[in-house]
């Protein structure tokens, strides 16, 4: 029997990730550096596993609130109030997710109707799928090297259609490392103001800036708080990718939906890794700033390193853990590029056509690794190579 026939047509929608396409190609080859995961390769600080170990031995091993323990979510809400200048009612307007991810698939299923019209930028955080499981149709905003991959808020205004039902920000950005500041997003919340469409501000990076750059959430500029939907996570932050604990902001009406849906999902975010991440809010941030202390030299070292490559050029990327290259010299698709590189000279790396369009001629590269891993990488990169 042909299994695949039963199947719903929306699945059609969904595509296998490009990033676990190229993982599982990296995993098959001996000795690769791989420059490709997307997530610290740093441990969980230890006064947060020890809040775990600590958890489990006061008995939180039962079926955790559909939207969070309220003290989470009402530290949550002292967070964003400080860092983020949102303010959101820990009672009403804070939903514990599993991860930024599950916050994004929750608000699609329930803002998305067949048709409707959601704007991402290009090149982006892969959100096309999700998207279109829920019959939704993505508009490309096209983020630019020569303007730092940062969006034109004209060319937003001027795909708006009667359609458009949403648009995901990712500031920062992955893969670019572009952070949008004030005025782009101030111009982009006057025109989703005008056409009542919703923000869903992706922000897993809000940490991971360098250079004395500032984050700004959407959410927190006039007019905006009913109209966003602010999404966070502590995976990047805390080195807890594992962890699987993230949060939402948004107006009530939202988090209801989301509580709802959750009782019929997976209950709750683990009830371990909810003590886990209130150490995390709560604790000591030096463990933060220490890890983006070492990030800021690693990616020195990377940015300088590609740029004496001949025929690769790299911006110097304001926040996250990626840089950006751009490859189109050698006349190579970015994933022609990123397959020779892996294996012919066993260095993983991502091709930036994942992340849309406009990352043609481009790959993804992840810092999140030792220093001495960067070097190897350079020297196999500069020998790999055309000449």
């Amino acid at each position: 029997m042909d299994i695949e026939k039963l199947f719903a047509a929306r699945n059609q929608g969904v595509e296998w990730s490009g990033i676990r396409i190229m993982f599982a190609m990296a995993d098959k080859i001996d000795g690769v550096v791989n420059l490709g995961i997307g997530q610290p390769d740093f441990d969980t600080p230890e006064h947060i596993r020890d809040a775990a170990k600590s958890a489990l031995d006061q008995g939180f091993t039962r079926y955790p609130p559909a939207s969070g323990f309220a003290d989470l979510r009402q530290a949550v809400a002292k967070k964003l109030a400080k860092e983020n200048k949102i303010q959101a009612d820990p009672d009403s307007e804070i939903f514990i997710s599993v991860g930024a991810m599950q916050g994004i698939f929750n608000i699609m299923l329930h803002l998305l109707n067949k048709g409707d019209e959601v704007l991402v930028v290009d090149p982006g955080y892969d959100y096309y799928s999700q998207i279109r499981l829920f019959g939704g149709v993505p508009v490309r905003i096209a983020a630019r090297e020569e303007n730092r991959f940062k969006i034109d808020p004209k060319e937003v205004a001027q795909a708006i259609t009667p359609r458009t039902k949403a648009f995901i920000l990712n500031t920062p950005s992955n893969p670019t490392g572009a952070i949008f500041d004030r005025d782009i997003l101030e111009q982009v919340a006057a025109i989703c103001q005008k056409h009542g469409i919703i923000v869903i501000s992706d922000e897993p990076y809000e940490h991971i800036l360098f250079d004395g750059n500032n984050h700004v959430s959407i959410g927190s500029l006039d007019g905006m708080q009913d109209l966003t939907v602010s999404i966070f996570t502590l995976s990047k932050s805390y080195a807890m990718t594992g962890w699987r604990v993230g949060y939402v902001a948004a107006h009530k009406a939202i988090v209801a939906e989301m509580e709802k849906l959750m009782e019929h999902m997976v209950s709750g975010v683990t009830s371990v890794a909810q003590r886990a991440a209130l150490a995390a809010i709560e604790g000591s941030q030096d463990c933060v700033k220490q890890m983006v202390e070492r990030y800021a030299k690693r990616r020195d070292l990377l940015i300088n390193g590609l740029n004496r490559i001949q025929g690769i050029s790299c911006i110097k990327p304001e926040s996250t853990f990626y840089a950006f290259p751009n490859i189109s010299s050698f006349g190579m698709s970015s994933w022609e590029f990123a397959r020779h590189m892996v294996e012919n000279h066993k260095v993983a790396m991502v091709p930036g056509s994942i992340f849309g369009e406009n990352g043609e001629g481009y790959v993804r590269i992840s810092f999140a690794t030792s220093s001495a891993n960067l070097e190897e990488a350079l020297k196999r990169i500069e020998k790999g190579v055309p000449k």
